[in-house]
């Protein structure tokens, strides 16, 4: 391990500052992406500081990214981030943006119930109640989104049997009932992640959370689904062309 830790107490940066940017030094060098660092009993003893400001520094490490941590298990250094950059005209399929760069994407159906909102069921031209499918994407087996989907079942007869056991949306619209899906209209806010959010996207409660809203169509412009997605905000970026 290179160099013993030195904390200077007389200093203006905070105890667990000073650890952080310490620990995040040996990154690369003493610590490799996915090893698990030492307890946080351990470090506060090489540290010589008390658990919660251990606690407080590696609070600062999983906020920026470069750490994360396991229930049970301790703090893990993060793997390389891997972000999807999504632009005006593509299809609106993480799974093959994602294959086509050498990733893994597995799409798990969390359960599927009917939805009568009268709103989204204007928008689909919907005569009867929708159903909504609550799913969880995960890329190279870490979590990225949680996602709610809307169909209306008449226009799609069996979606709930036919999509639970496949990764890809896009693929069984495409060769069950032919319908290439893309993008329509977005809107997007800014949320922090709450505890399900947390516990499910694998981030800190209160970290950043992006939200997108909208319309899939396929390509004559006709609504397919309605979606809001939950990205973890360390996953994604948004391209809009000015002008």
């Amino acid at each position: 391990m290179k160099g013993d830790p030195v904390i200077n107490r007389h200093s203006g940066v905070p105890l667990y500052g000073q650890i952080a940017q310490d620990l995040e030094g040996r990154l690369g060098d003493d610590y490799e992406p996915g090893d698990r660092l030492p307890s946080v009993a351990e470090l506060a003893e090489r540290y010589e500081v008390n658990r919660l400001t251990v606690h407080e520094a590696l609070g600062v490490l999983v906020r920026r990214g470069l750490v994360t941590t396991v229930k049970g298990k301790g703090s893990f250094v993060a793997l390389p981030i891997i972000r999807w950059d999504v632009r005006a005209g593509q299809d609106a399929s993480l799974t093959q943006a994602m294959g086509e760069r050498g990733h893994a994407v597995e799409n798990r159906v969390l359960g599927v119930v009917e939805d009568d909102d009268p709103e989204l069921r204007e928008q689909l031209g919907a005569t009867r109640a929708l159903l909504r499918f609550e799913s969880v994407r995960y890329v190279d087996d870490e979590p990225w989104s949680m996602t709610s989907t809307w169909f209306d079942p008449d226009r799609f007869p069996r979606l709930d049997e036919l999509w639970v056991d496949r990764s890809s949306l896009h693929l069984v619209l495409k060769q069950e009932y032919g319908v290439r899906m893309r993008r329509s209209t977005r809107t997007f806010a800014a949320l922090a992640a709450d505890a399900t959010e947390g516990q499910i996207l694998r981030v800190p409660v209160a970290s950043p959370i992006l939200q997108a809203r909208g319309l899939n169509v396929d390509e004559q412009g006709r609504p397919v689904a309605a979606v809001e997605h939950r990205f973890r905000g360390d996953r994604i970026q948004f391209s809009v062309e000015l002008g």
